[in-house]
């Protein structure tokens, strides 16, 4: 059977590429699956990005018993968020350097604060249409909408949701033995695959900082940031607690 003309097609590349962007760490099973490919074409395509300098290889953790062959996932490089990126990170890096040198820190912080007012107002009306359908919506639904809008945006947004197990003590009745007790607190991760200003939030780690705050008074709960491409992680990653309002 040869090959179609999807599978060799230079835009299925790209989609490849925007695909790693949003969800990476992802594996060319989920990618095969993901664009209806068969997994053969999806790994050819891989093996040239990977010899071009786009994608790095992640050995993912073996589970279970077994000798099997080791999992692979992908995640772009730092060059490719680079290129992704394009001149506008250059321009921005290079405004901000003369900025800092006019007003200093101050003005840099006032600016990142701005950039992120375009999150909020676009965040408030999506949340706004979408309640006016369906009713008060929850903090998981609030975390699908805000991935949306940064995804429109050009972030490349996505949600990874988690359960974690938290263990406490307790006393038995009547016993004065220390029990465990395990309960499972709900939480999410909010990804940012791609930042249009990397390399200025590189130079200047207000704008990271702006980003964080702002989540967090979108979604009116506590946030952590985990990763951030500025900093040479993957993904820009920040901690959402879904249960209690608390980030264990």
């Amino acid at each position: 059977m040869g090959t179609t003309h999807e599978e060799a097609s230079p835009r299925t590349r790209e989609r490849l590429v925007e695909a790693i962007s949003e969800l990476g760490p992802v594996t060319a099973t989920e990618l095969a699956e993901r664009f209806s490919l068969t997994s053969a074409a999806v790994r050819r395509h891989l093996s040239a990005l990977h010899a071009d300098g786009w994608i790095a290889e992640h050995v993912q953790p073996q589970t279970g018993r077994g000798r099997g062959r080791p999992s692979k996932s992908y995640v772009l490089t730092e060059r490719a968020h680079g290129d992704l990126s394009s001149e506008y990170d250059s321009l921005a890096r290079m405004a901000l350097s003369e900025l800092h040198e006019v007003g200093g820190e101050d003005a840099v912080a006032r600016l990142a604060k701005r950039r992120v007012e375009q999150w909020e107002i676009a965040f408030t009306q999506r949340l706004a249409e979408r309640e006016a359908e369906a009713g008060p919506l929850g903090i998981e639904k609030r975390v699908e909408i805000l991935s949306e809008v940064l995804s429109d945006l050009g972030y490349a947004g996505s949600v990874r949701p988690l359960a974690l197990p938290v263990v406490s003590r307790t006393t038995g009745v009547g016993s004065g033995v220390n029990r465990p007790r395990v309960r499972t607190v709900e939480a999410a991760q909010l990804c940012q695959g791609h930042c249009p200003v990397q390399g200025a939030a590189s130079d200047h780690p207000q704008l990271c900082d702006a980003e964080t705050e702002a989540i967090s008074r979108m979604l009116g709960v506590p946030v952590q940031r985990l990763a951030t491409l500025a900093r040479g992680d993957h993904a820009c990653t920040t901690h959402i607690p879904l249960t209690d309002g608390r980030t264990p």
